[in-house]
């Protein structure tokens, strides 16, 4: 992770808890929390059992966890301890998805390689940075980008000649090399292999067209712009389909923080389905296999994005079935 995010988690002033008995009120936690410095609020309903609180300096959040790591923690309500931890900071630009009520946990470094993992899709910084924490483990890692190329921004690409494929299915030929090579790779014992589909970030998106509602063909232009990645992500299914299955591989769709919403309010953007590919679960078999999991990524830190979807990949790929199948969703 880009120390200069890091540093950033210093100034979180919120944090989350839980552990608190049910016979205790949101006055007990306050008066147990507030021995750490001033509280600005608490948000927490009596027998919940958990909540969420906001100091008004960032040191007493920092202290308040740094106490309840220790063995002898004194942060105990009715005889139980009380567990707490950093709220997760908003990082400038990134998406409001209620990083309040989350905790934004540093992942070890992962030292253990996987056999195999092939990433593909949009070439962006999060799934560059993806691919180089893969690679600092010595996981054989094989990428297939797909990037936008414009002329009048780059010259030299107006010189190039553009394939046309003249049969059905033969743009898919790339993918299927890879998949090819992928299999030239084995090690012993169960096969720890990912697929990673990159979805699109960059989007045309209503705002983009000049009064929407009166140019129709601009908006839907856009809209089948962005349907196109889409299509991208139940191909990658349909091409990879059988090297996912013969290694009981787990594929991950890397999704954008400009898709955080389940239902999208931007006309341009309704049409993309990153998300309702991974609801869809187009691999399973019949013997439970055939994981599908989105990642979301909230922040604007690529860098962010990147280390903790490495390490929820790895962790996830190397996780027994009953695990993978409570994280297919």
């Amino acid at each position: 992770m880009v120390a200069g995010d890091l540093g950033e988690l210093s100034l979180s002033n919120k944090v989350v808890f839980r552990g608190v008995p049910e016979q205790c009120s949101a006055e007990d936690v306050s008066t147990l929390l507030q021995k750490y410095g001033p509280l600005e609020c608490v948000c927490y309903e009596k027998g919940a059992g958990s909540g969420t609180a906001e100091f008004l300096f960032c040191g007493s959040a920092e202290r308040v966890e740094a106490e309840s790591s220790r063995p002898d923690s004194p942060l105990q309500l009715g005889g139980s301890q009380v567990h707490v931890r950093r709220g997760a900071p908003r990082w400038p630009g990134s998406t409001d998805t209620g990083a309040f009520q989350q905790v934004l946990v540093k992942p070890k470094p992962k030292t253990q390689p996987l056999d195999v993992v092939i990433v593909r899709g949009q070439s962006s910084a999060s799934g560059i940075g993806l691919t180089a924490e893969l690679a600092k483990t010595k996981t054989t890692t094989l990428v297939i980008w797909d990037r936008h190329h414009k002329p009048k921004d780059e010259p030299k690409v107006s010189t190039l000649q553009k394939k046309v494929y003249t049969e059905v299915f033969a743009e898919q030929e790339p993918d299927k090399e890879v998949m090819k090579k992928a299999g030239d790779f084995f090690s012993a014992g169960v096969p720890k292999c990912a697929l990673v589909h990159l979805a699109e970030e960059q989007y045309i998106v209503e705002a983009a067209v000049e009064r929407p509602l009166s140019q129709v063909n601009d908006l839907m232009d856009a809209c089948r712009h962005n349907h196109l990645e889409t299509i991208a992500g139940f191909n990658a299914f349909k091409v990879y389909k059988p090297w996912l299955h013969a290694n009981r591989a787990c594929t991950f769709i890397l999704i954008p923080p400009k898709l955080c919403h389940e239902w999208d309010d931007d006309i341009a953007t309704c049409t993309v389905g990153p998300r309702r590919i991974v609801r869809a679960d187009p691999a399973r078999l019949f013997d439970g296999s055939g994981w599908t999991m989105g990642l979301q990524m909230v922040h604007s830190s690529a860098g962010v994005n990147a280390v903790l979807a490495a390490s929820t990949v790895q962790d996830l790929v190397t996780a027994d079935d009953a695990m993978k199948t409570a994280f297919d969703c």
